[in-house]
C-alpha cells in the first residue's frame, strides 16, 4: 500500500512539473551562442533563443515564433543593416528585445514584445491566420 502511494505521489509530482510550465510560463532565455546561422539547431526548445556571431559583433537572434505554427524568427542585430534589433541579456540569461517583433507571412501575422524574458502579445487578434 505504501509503495502504491509513493508511486502515485511521484506521478503527480511529474504531472505538476509538466503542467506548471503551461500555467506559469518559463521565461525566454538564451539557449546558446553559435558562430554561424547554420550551427543553430533545427529544433530550438520552447522559449529559448540563440545568438549568432561573437560578443563584439552579434549578427542574429534566432528562435521559433511563440505562436507555435512552425516559423523561425531571425532578427538582424547588425546596426549597419535595417531593420535591426537590440538584445539585452540579464545575468540569468533572460532576454529583452527592442523594438517589438512584428512578423508578417503569407498566412500569418504575429506581433509581440519580449521584455525581461516575458512575452507580451501586442494584439491577440493579430495572432490569428490572416484571411485572404
Amino acid at each position: 500500500m505504501m509503495r502504491a502511494r509513493s508511486g502515485l505521489a511521484e506521478r503527480l509530482r511529474r504531472l505538476w512539473r509538466r503542467a506548471s510550465g503551461w500555467l506559469v510560463p518559463r521565461p525566454w532565455r538564451l539557449a546558446g551562442i553559435v558562430a554561424e546561422c547554420d550551427e543553430v539547431p533545427e529544433r530550438i526548445p520552447i522559449r529559448r533563443a540563440f545568438l549568432v556571431g561573437v560578443r563584439s559583433n552579434w549578427k542574429w537572434l534566432v528562435f521559433d515564433c511563440p505562436c507555435r505554427t512552425g516559423h523561425r524568427i531571425m532578427l538582424n542585430l547588425d546596426p549597419g543593416r535595417r531593420p535591426n534589433w537590440k538584445v539585452h541579456l540579464t545575468q540569468r540569461r533572460r532576454i529583452t528585445v527592442a523594438p517589438s517583433i512584428d512578423y508578417s507571412g503569407q498566412d500569418r501575422s504575429c506581433h509581440y514584445f519580449i521584455r525581461d524574458g516575458r512575452l507580451v502579445w501586442a494584439s491577440r487578434a493579430r495572432r490569428r491566420p490572416m484571411h485572404h
